[in-house]
């Protein structure tokens, strides 16, 4: 498998994408989580903790292929 090659765990291509997107769903799990400030449970809390995790599921996605990246291109000497 090449190093952008999809596994089922991925939900990136390249650790760029991986990054931005696990950037853009934590921006967007906190501005939920700040309107649903003082408020008791309601759909902002589900939906910022639904983003939160994509969001981490991006990051950890954007890490690992950035590591798998960096072992294939280090030089084996």
């Amino acid at each position: 498998m090449g190093p952008t090659a999809s596994r089922w765990w991925q939900t990136a291509r390249t650790p760029k994408q991986g990054f931005v997107l696990g950037g853009f769903w934590l921006v967007l799990a906190v501005a939920y989580g700040v309107f649903a400030v003082g408020e008791p449970i309601s759909w902002s809390v589900i939906v910022a903790a639904l983003a939160a995790l994509l969001g981490v599921g991006y990051l950890v996605t954007a890490v690992l292929l950035r590591q798998r990246l960096r072992s294939t291109q280090r030089d084996p000497r």
